[in-house]
């Protein structure tokens, strides 16, 4: 969980950890170097109550994906699982995807997801994704959200994100080279929108998306276009007044 300037929404996304009913799991919580609230100090407030929760902070530099990055490098379990810190896991989470993953023999999961607002008002869509994607599903419509993925460690060690907006994206699509993702539709997340997210300017979003396609995924131009054009209007369709454009 990398957390910069998060004393708003930190709190609430710790103890949707806390409360999962899969007790196995530790919370490497990196705190941004550049956070000038007080989040370091609610880090640090809760290792003092639960030893699962191992705050990492006074590293080299800062940012999201650096941040997340030092984490996997920190991680001893056997799964990774990601968190945002403005996002929600529900109590079976953790739980219901080890058993999964476990049950199946799959190396890359995922669930569905609700969806809310800064205030945490639940918004009425729903993210219910198929039972199974593949590259080439991922590459028309990025469905597996990165508050829900699960990832065998044994089978990808020396996985990383890529310094990059949509960097969950670059990341799935590497994988999925490798395998075939597998998920539980059940809805056991929740993800927060905010207005100034990294990923808030659809412009650069749609930008980032096609930098992907042609120079991370090196895809001729006649299947870019046809992949960012599902994109574009799959994001236009979301793009309707709702209470997702309060500012934190």
């Amino acid at each position: 969980m990398p957390a910069y300037n998060a004393e708003k929404t930190l709190a609430e996304a710790v103890d949707s950890v806390l409360a999962q009913t899969w007790p196995d799991w530790e919370l490497l919580l990196v705190v941004d170097k550049n956070s000038s609230d007080r989040t370091h100090d609610i880090a640090t407030s809760y290792a003092t109550k639960d030893r699962r929760v191992k705050p990492i902070s006074g590293l080299s530099q800062g940012g999201c994906v650096f941040n997340r990055n030092q984490a996997i490098q920190r991680a001893s379990g056997g799964f990774l699982a990601f968190l945002d810190s403005d996002d929600l896991w529900l109590p079976e989470k953790l739980e219901r995807q080890v058993e999964f993953m476990e049950r199946t023999g799959c190396d890359l999961s995922y669930t569905g997801y609700a969806q809310m607002n800064w205030t945490g008002q639940r918004l009425p869509h729903v993210v219910t994704p198929p039972a199974r994607l593949t590259y080439d599903d991922l590459l028309n419509d990025n469905l597996l959200g990165c508050l829900t993925a699960m990832v065998r460690r044994s089978r990808f060690p020396d996985i990383r994100f890529e310094e990059h907006l949509h960097e969950d994206f670059i990341l799935w699509l590497r994988l999925l080279r490798q395998t075939v993702a597998q998920g539980l539709t059940d809805t056991l997340a929740v993800y927060r929108h905010a207005a100034h997210s990294r990923s808030g300017n659809k412009v650069k979003a749609a930008l980032a998306r096609w930098r992907i396609l042609r120079h991370y995924e090196n895809l001729p131009l006649t299947r870019a276009l046809p992949c960012f054009l599902r994109y574009a209007f799959g994001a236009l369709r979301k793009r309707k007044p709702s209470p997702f454009q309060e500012s934190p």
